[in-house]
């Protein structure tokens, strides 16, 4: 399942570039595209169906290892103060980035 969830992962910061901001908002559009048959109604998830989902602290690492590389960064500079990348590098991976 980590293949196929980092895959998952990376697709969702390349083409939702607001989830870079926050892991929660991250969790919430992987679950949505990728798991939405476990949400009941229009937003509740059954606490004994959260097992089958993937947890947020697993799609935070994953999320961290592509930052620790330099890919999909913030679009924020206060979230990615936050999460201590240096602002140099920071400012250089958005040159020429829309967001």
């Amino acid at each position: 399942m980590e293949k196929a969830l980092k895959a998952k992962v990376e697709y969702i910061l390349q083409e939702f570039p607001d989830t870079r901001n926050s892991d929660i908002e991250l969790m919430i559009t992987i679950i949505e595209r990728y798991y939405s048959n476990w949400i009941e109604g229009d937003e509740y998830i059954k606490l004994s169906d959260l097992h089958q989902l993937p947890r947020e602290d697993h799609i935070k690492r994953i999320r961290a290892k592509f930052n620790s590389v330099g890919k999909y960064l913030p679009t924020e500079w206060e979230v990615a103060k936050a999460r201590r990348i240096n602002e140099e590098v920071w400012r250089e991976a958005m040159k020429g980035k829309l967001f």
